[in-house]
């Protein structure tokens, strides 16, 4: 098997060779890099989605944090009142501490799974999003490649377009949505 870095390197000199072949309509080339996490972060569209993230996360632990409560407040209970119980109340008490420990360990895992899925919903509609926009800019604008700034080596900042995504992105967000 041949390793990833040398594919890769063959790749790249493939390309140095086609475009050495081109000549000069090499020049006449557009291409493009931008960072899509940039474009995330400092768009009205990645804010909201970020929040949305946030408010999730906020109520599950909220939840989380109020069922927790709960359970220490039993378990409190019990050693201040458990030598004084009867066996039957002490047992039901115990009980009840055991089923609700069971019972927030399964909403802890639930909550972490429906916030992870969550998370990848966003990401793959953010993904699907800058792919048919980067897309649309390319054709509309003639650039014959653009790549995604985290797997580029090195570039001429004259071809990072990422401020005209940011552009393009907020315009396309109506406000409040």
């Amino acid at each position: 098997m041949i390793p990833r870095s040398k594919v890769v390197a063959l790749g790249v000199f493939c390309l140095i060779v086609m475009f050495g072949m081109v000549g000069t309509q090499a020049q006449a080339l557009k291409l493009g890099v931008f960072d899509a996490q940039k474009v995330f972060e400092e768009t009205a569209a990645g804010a909201k989605v970020q929040a949305r993230l946030n408010a999730l996360e906020a109520s599950k632990r909220t939840q989380l944090e109020t069922m927790q409560q709960a359970l220490q407040a039993l378990q409190q209970q019990l050693l201040t009142t458990g030598a004084s119980l009867s066996s039957d109340k002490l047992r039901d008490l115990r009980l009840e501490i055991d089923r609700d420990t069971i019972d927030l360990e399964g909403k802890q895992k639930a909550a972490s799974r429906e916030f992870q899925m969550e998370v990848e919903r966003a990401q793959n509609e953010w993904q699907d999003k800058m792919i048919g926009l980067v897309q649309t800019y390319g054709r509309d604008n003639g650039f014959v490649l653009i790549v995604p700034l985290n797997v580029v080596v090195y570039f001429a900042p004259g071809i990072d377009i990422t401020q005209d995504l940011i552009k393009l992105v907020d315009a396309g967000t109506p406000a409040g949505s």
